[in-house]
């Protein structure tokens, strides 16, 4: 594992956080737009978000762009304050740990913003300052490759020594387009729609990843 660096998304990866995004976006909404809320609001399924930048999610449910700034803080705070430790994926903070303890390179990729990124790893027992590239730190994020290629270059990382776990086909484009061969998909509850054929496999549990094997 020491030549190998990995790179992990955050939102459905390190925190099991698709659910309750969802269920933030839609208070907010209810409390600042009330019966303006538009109609398509009440047709929107949570996987159809997975994925989706704050800005594009605000977009896709009819939020008017002259409230989304004031909107998008709103959401922001609530999911601060909602967000424990009972998220965090299964085996995650153990595996951070082991790479941390070996000196694994290795950082965070995620189109949420760079607050919600840094509350997201709180939860994690990590060393020092996360290298993490947010929504915050490139013009285009995901399935664009932008993300994965700061991220490579952030942390000097060599593309053919370095593995990434995903959980939506958009990440797993964008890292694909970046050049990344090993690519795995771990899927939750609300990635059933997925369909993960970029991916170079699909994993029940952080162990099933070979490099991964005997420190998780």
């Amino acid at each position: 594992m020491d030549k190998w660096n990995v790179i992990f998304d955050i939102d459905g990866v390190i925190v099991d956080s698709e659910q309750l995004h969802f269920d933030v976006l839609l208070d907010v909404l209810s409390d600042a737009l009330g019966e303006q809320a538009p109609d398509q609001i009440a047709d929107i399924q949570p996987q159809q978000l997975i994925g989706l930048s704050l800005e594009e999610t605000l977009d896709k449910v009819g939020c008017p762009s002259s409230m989304q700034q004031d909107i998008t803080q709103k959401i922001i705070s609530r999911y601060k304050t909602k967000l424990s430790g009972h998220y965090l994926r299964p085996g995650i903070t153990n595996l951070i740990t082991a790479l941390q303890q070996n000196g694994t390179n290795f950082g965070f990729v995620s189109t949420a913003p760079r607050d919600v990124c840094l509350t997201n790893l709180g939860l994690l027992d990590l060393y020092e300052l996360p290298a993490l590239i947010s929504g915050d730190d490139v013009e285009r994020t995901k399935p664009f490759p932008d993300p994965y290629l700061a991220m490579l270059r952030l942390k000097a990382m060599d593309v053919h020594q370095t593995l990434v776990i995903e959980d939506t086909d958009l990440g797993i484009a964008a890292a694909k387009q970046a050049g990344i061969p090993s690519i795995y998909a771990w899927p939750h509850a609300l990635s059933l729609t997925e369909q993960y054929e970029q991916a170079t496999g699909v994993i029940v549990k952080l162990a099933d990843i070979p490099q991964f094997e005997g420190i998780v």
